[in-house]
């Protein structure tokens, strides 16, 4: 577990840094079809663990490779094993970009996926089959003693999970479930990232929201409308869910 042990030290560095970014794009037509978008930019990350483990052993975890491609999301969800049918089917539909470059510190892994209903938008928001992104990891580098690790390895990816998700063709709502809430703050590797949050890490999280028509209201204060009022914004440090996790639950009407 030699590898796994720089990639979580090097992991936790970046965040004090801050120099993580997590965007969130949502695109919603009125019969509630649209496309579901996520772009993580580990690009700094790829350059603390070179200079912690070096060029040599980055390679032994498979590192080393140069790639810039799409990959169909059907070729991960088909091996997958701990993602429901129902999940693996919704993010069968999708694509991951991924481009990697460790000489150049690039590590960039945006996964767009569309979806026919309001309800299929509720699951992806709400976090359910999250692993889509921890998959992808697991097919390209596999998961012995030198595999690669992963944000969501870390439980970054459950950090949305707490809320409860509800989209219609008038609404769109996120609610803190505090019993969720407080199952997540129990596990290990959440307690981990809690206990460095103090230190000044910061993950920029930014989620934004394209909706066929103009926004009547919304009642959270961090939410920035456009000038037509059709795309709601949100930015925020995503660690600071640990200190008030009831801060960033909102109603948006449209």
């Amino acid at each position: 577990m030699k590898y796994f042990r720089y990639g979580l030290f090097a992991l936790l560095v970046v965040f004090i840094a801050g120099c993580y970014e997590i965007t969130e794009e949502i695109s919603v037509s009125a019969n509630g079809s649209g496309v579901y978008t996520t772009k993580m930019d580990m690009s700094a990350l790829m350059e603390m663990m070179k200079t912690m483990a070096g060029e040599e052993e980055l390679a032994k975890g498979g590192l080393d490779r140069v790639i810039d491609t799409i990959i169909p999301m059907k070729k991960v969800m088909d091996e997958a094993k701990d993602m429901s049918a129902e999940d693996k089917a919704l993010y069968a539909a999708g694509t991951m970009a991924l481009k990697m470059n460790i000489r150049e510190n690039i590590f960039k892994a945006d996964m767009q996926i569309p979806f026919n209903s309001f309800e299929q938008l509720q699951k992806l928001m709400s976090g359910s089959g999250s692993g889509g992104m921890s998959e992808m990891f697991k097919k390209i580098y596999g998961k012995g003693d030198n595999a690669a690790s992963s944000p969501s390895d870390q439980g970054l990816d459950e950090l949305n999970s707490i809320f409860d998700v509800t989209v219609n063709k008038n609404e769109i709502t996120k609610k803190l479930n505090k019993e969720k809430y407080d199952l997540l703050m129990s596990k290990p590797e959440i307690a981990q990232i809690k206990d460095m949050a103090g230190a000044g890490m910061e993950v920029l999280y930014v989620s934004t929201i394209k909706l066929p028509r103009p926004i009547k209201k919304s009642d959270n204060p961090l939410i920035k409308l456009s000038d037509d009022k059709k795309t709601a914004t949100i930015r925020y440090n995503l660690l600071t869910i640990f200190d008030a996790p009831e801060s960033f639950s909102y109603s948006i009407v449209y």
